[in-house]
């Protein structure tokens, strides 16, 4: 990795080298007229092929589409959870109070979500809240949202393949991330977690600093200091590609020298500011000094804003040769990551470092999304496949660009490269940033395709830019998919409670909420997984959802259902529960309940022994068993 990187800034040299178009001689030049009309025939072009990728992936979805927008049904509890974050919002919440206050009450719970993805949903809901019903309105937002962001990430596969692969190869980069396969992960209708908008400005900071690696465009370094910043606001999973941007300046000083300055200045100028805007709007004046290790929080900006200083003053005026620039960028880089380890050492370690062992053990360890790939392997080997086999296959497109090309577009196909690259390394560890590295890998396939239409351009344009796409197409993870032979899951995966996460889960089916939705308010003991969804679908509170953060009312109930019912009994009366609700829907719930213990509370109720001191309530429509708390002496 370090010889890649060493021969990329290397290879990020001056102006004479790009493949910027150069300025045609005066005389043969076409009118001012015709250029713009040329333009602007692009620009329509486009856009019709953005309008064309959004239609394809709602068709692809409309199942999922119509089940929202029909009967308000979430897929994903983070999604349920947004909501609740939004409605509290709108509903007079304070911007700057993070607080979950029905779960694990009476305290609640302060969640490291940040209001920046509150922003348009809730902008969503006010608008089409001026001429639908607030529960339509609601629905519509869930939809138009992520398409909405999906639409944004289409048209920068347009820019960022103009970078990359030139303006012939727009419209392949816009298809390329359609079929990229991450729409049908992270943008489907009512997708409304957080990780769209990460993916989104990854992507543009990764372009925007590839474009910026050309000494005359050094300035777009800004939007990818910009774009890093809103990220980092919103969630921290993509801070390894985050520390490789940030580097690439540093190390284009230090093989470029001079050269460097208008890079250094302007990624550092749009990174401070930007981040000193976002720090201002999402921490609030009594939290500035409180550290966090899962959100932004002083213990990362300080140590951001001291690197972003340190560019700075790489950038003024001077002459230093090698080894002066090495210890110089050595001492910036000291200064902005020594902070860290001491005086927040914690924040080192794995973000669910202090996640109780018993809710780590039974919930935590079987989260889909935080998974290895070796370990995910084991229960969805084609799906595993799936995410690694496009990722490689744009790995390996984007090294054969910097093989082909020279100068600065030799350095952003390895800039390409570098970050896949780091991507699926980290992916291999933590499944969800498979996501985030799917539609770079996507840009990777452009190379390959740019070089075949450049080959059979004398046979035609139409033949040419066919069979660059028909290229394009099947190498992307829409084309492995439809190569790969079905993968069966292994059937000794099929009872183990490792699985229960896992969808299509009754338990984690809208429509099984809606019976519960009647209940009076009280405080609910349910499964961690179930938490989101009962606060999103009905008005009780809970003590347990599936949020790391939410380290006491997770344990509180699942001590609960773990206990004997003569202690569950003691137990749920001190915490002030009302109800006890539990769902099984499949042999893996059966399995998860029985792990908590078999001669525990969950246990016996999915065994029909009910005690005493619960009610059966009955329900219509739904496979949750209802239980409500008698008063004591009953």
């Amino acid at each position: 990795m370090g010889r890649l990187v060493r021969t990329m800034v290397i290879d990020a040299g001056p102006a004479g080298t790009t493949s910027q178009p150069k300025p045609c001689p005066a005389e043969p030049c076409p009118a001012g007229t015709r250029q713009a009309a040329a333009s602007a025939n692009s620009r329509a072009k486009i856009i019709l092929a953005v309008c064309a990728a959004l239609a394809a992936s709602l068709a692809l979805q409309h199942g999922r589409l119509i089940d929202v927008w029909a009967s308000g049904g979430f897929y994903d509890t983070d999604d349920a959870m947004r909501m609740v974050q939004v409605r509290d919002l709108l509903a007079g919440q304070s911007w700057y109070d993070m607080t979950a206050w029905r779960l694990d009450p009476p305290q609640g719970l302060f969640s490291h979500w940040s209001r920046l993805v509150d922003i348009p949903i809730a902008l969503f809901v006010k608008f089409f809240g001026l001429f639908l019903a607030p529960e339509a309105a609601e629905r519509a937002a869930r939809i138009a949202e992520p398409t909405a962001t999906f639409g944004v990430l289409l048209a920068g596969g347009a820019w960022a393949a103009r970078i990359f692969a030139g303006r012939d190869a727009a419209i392949i980069g816009i298809f390329a991330v359609l079929f990229c396969g991450v729409v049908f992960w992270q943008f489907p209708p009512g997708r409304i977690d957080h990780h769209a908008q990460q993916i989104t400005l990854l992507f543009f900071a990764v372009a925007a600093l590839a474009r910026a690696l050309d000494p005359e465009q050094a300035r777009w370094a800004a939007l990818t200091g910009a774009c890093m910043s809103v990220s980092i606001g919103i969630g921290l999973e993509n801070l390894p590609f985050f520390g490789l941007l940030a580097a690439i300046p540093g190390l284009v000083f230090l093989f470029r020298g001079a050269e460097a300055r208008p890079l250094l200045r302007s990624f550092a100028t749009g990174f401070a500011v930007s981040l000193l805007a976002v720090a201002a709007l999402t921490i609030g004046p009594s939290r500035w000094l409180a550290p966090a290790c899962d959100a932004l929080a002083v213990n990362w900006a300080a140590p951001a804003l001291l690197g972003a200083l340190g560019y700075c003053a790489l950038s003024l005026p001077g002459r230093l040769h090698l080894a002066g620039r090495a210890l110089t960028l050595a001492a910036v880089g000291a200064a902005a990551l020594a902070p860290i380890p001491l005086f927040w050492p914690s924040c080192l370690q794995s973000p669910y470092a202090g996640v109780d062992p018993i809710v780590k053990s039974l919930w935590l360890d079987h989260v889909g999304e935080n998974l290895t790939l070796r370990e995910n392997f084991s229960f969805e080997p084609g799906g595993s496949l799936l995410m690694a086999i496009p990722v490689l296959i744009g790995l390996l497109g984007a090294l054969f660009g910097g093989w082909v090309e020279r100068g600065a577009p030799r350095a952003r196909w390895l800039l390409l490269a570098a970050t896949i690259a780091l991507g699926f390394l980290a992916a291999t560890q933590c499944l969800r940033l498979f996501s985030s590295t799917m539609p770079l890998a996507a840009m990777g396939l452009l190379a390959p395709a740019a070089l075949l239409r450049r080959r059979l351009a004398a046979r035609g344009g139409m033949i040419a830019s066919a069979s660059a796409f028909a290229a394009m197409t099947c190498c992307s993870a829409f084309g492995v998919a439809l190569a790969m032979p079905e993968v069966e899951r292994p059937q000794a995966a099929e009872l183990s409670p490792h699985t229960a996460w896992r969808r299509p889960d009754p338990c984690l089916d809208s429509a099984n909420y809606l019976g519960l939705a009647a209940l009076q308010p009280g405080l609910a003991v349910a499964q961690i997984p179930a938490g989101a969804y009962l606060l999103a679908h009905t008005g009780l509170s809970v003590l347990a959802a599936p949020y790391h953060r939410n380290n006491h009312g997770n344990r509180a109930a699942l001590d609960i259902l773990r206990a004997e019912p003569a202690l569950a009994e003691t137990l749920a009366r001190r915490a002030g529960a009302k109800y006890v609700l539990l769902c099984w829907g499949t042999p893996a719930d059966l399995a998860a309940l029985a792990a908590m213990g078999t001669d525990g509370l969950a246990a016996q109720i999915s065994s029909d022994r009910i005690p005493g001191w619960l009610r059966p309530i009955p329900l219509q429509g739904s496979i949750f068993h209802a239980y409500e708390i008698l008063p004591p002496g009953n």
